[in-house]
This record gives C-alpha cells, sequence and structure tokens, in this order.
C-alpha cells in the first residue's frame, strides 16, 4: 500500500503545474498522508503506540480536504464557514488525545470519537460536491470530472472509516483480536481504493 500512496503522490508532482488548485490541494494531502504513513511505521518498528498519529492525521486530513472543496464548491457560505469548523474540530481532537498538554498514555489510547465525527465531516463535504453537480448539471461527463473520483472515493472510505469507528473497540472486547484486525484489513483495502480514485482524479485533464 506504501507504495500505491508514493506513486500518487509522485503522479501529483509530476502533474502539479497543470493541475487546478482544488488538485493541487489535493496532492498535499496525499504527502501528507504518506509523511504520517512513514511515521507511523518507524513507531511501529520501535514498537511503540503509534496510536496518538491519529488525531494528528484526522485533523490535517479534515484541513487539507476543507481546502480542496472550498476551490471546488466556490460556496461563500461554506469558505465562511470552513475555518471554524475547522478550528472546532482541530481542537476537539487535541484535547480529546492529550496532545495539547503531553503525550501521555491517555493519548496512546485509540479515540473512535475522532475518526468517527471527521468521517461525517468529510461525507458532508462530498455531499454538498454532488448536490452542487445536480443542482448545476454543468458537467458533462462525471467520470471525466476530478472531483467526482475523489468524492466518490472519499464517501467509499469515509463510510468504512466510520462503522470501524463505530464497532472497532465493541469487536476488540467482545469478539476477538483476530476480527478486529480483519476489520483493519478491510479497511486498507478501502485506503488502497481511495487512492486508486485519487490517481483516477489526478489522471484526468479537468473539463472546460
Amino acid at each position: 500500500m506504501r507504495a500505491l500512496l508514493l506513486l500518487v503522490g509522485l503522479l501529483g508532482l509530476f502533474r502539479y503545474r497543470t493541475l487546478p488548485p482544488e488538485l493541487r490541494r489535493l496532492v498535499g494531502l496525499i504527502w501528507f498522508g504518506l509523511v504520517l504513513e512513514l511515521a507511523s511505521h518507524v513507531l511501529a518498528s520501535l514498537y511503540h503506540s503509534n496510536l496518538w498519529l491519529i488525531p494528528i492525521d484526522a485533523a490535517g486530513e479534515l484541513w487539507l480536504l476543507s481546502m480542496v472543496f472550498a476551490w471546488a464548491l466556490h460556496s461563500p457560505v461554506f469558505t465562511r464557514v470552513k475555518p471554524w469548523l475547522v478550528a472546532a474540530f482541530v481542537l476537539y481532537a487535541g484535547l480529546s488525545s492529550g496532545l495539547t498538554f503531553e503525550l501521555s498514555r491517555e493519548a496512546a489510547r485509540f479515540k473512535p470519537a475522532v475518526q468517527g465525527i471527521e468521517s461525517l465531516l468529510v461525507l458532508g463535504m462530498a455531499g454538498l460536491y454532488f448536490r452542487k453537480v445536480l443542482n448545476e448539471l454543468q458537467v458533462v461527463s462525471l467520470a471525466r470530472d476530478p472531483m467526482f473520483w475523489v468524492s466518490v472515493g472519499l464517501v467509499i472510505y469515509s463510510l468504512s472509516k466510520l462503522l470501524i469507528a463505530l464497532f472497532s473497540n465493541y469487536v476488540l472486547e467482545h469478539y476477538s483480536r483476530q476480527l478486529s484486525l480483519t476489520v483493519w484489513t478491510v479497511n486498507g483495502l478501502l485506503t488502497i481504493v481511495l487512492y486508486l480514485c485519487y490517481c483516477r482524479a489526478l489522471w484526468l485533464r479537468p473539463q472546460k
């Protein structure tokens, strides 16, 4: 999976100058994910918990995605609400994980609420894009629209992450660790689907 992330990131850099503003911000999101993936791998190899990276990942991902959709939606209302929404989420993610004060044991616990709220917010942004497309009917072919692929990938991935956020701790406590690992494996496969959608979006030339 890391190889796919790297390939998509390199594709984004290769096409960066020809990309519209929203996809340039998507490239930033991809590289942000790559950096955190590398940090997570290093911590795991050193036998340290990497769960405290989850709120950092969620906050950074939501911030960057909000910039992607702000350019795609061209909505004055969304542009005004976005900074407050993102700031509130970043504050919540930091406080709920103890990152504001210190990297304590509390920060090393899995926080499903952070991922769940992020998933709902991302689904909301993707929903605003689909609503814009349906209302304006200016896209000649959805298959040729980069933001369509970005939004489809995010919907699939966010629904998966939302379900994991809701049930992962329950599965771990009431069933087995093996089933929990299987659930996370499915999430990894859907991450591949997300990045394939990103790859498709970056490869396409936006419609005029």
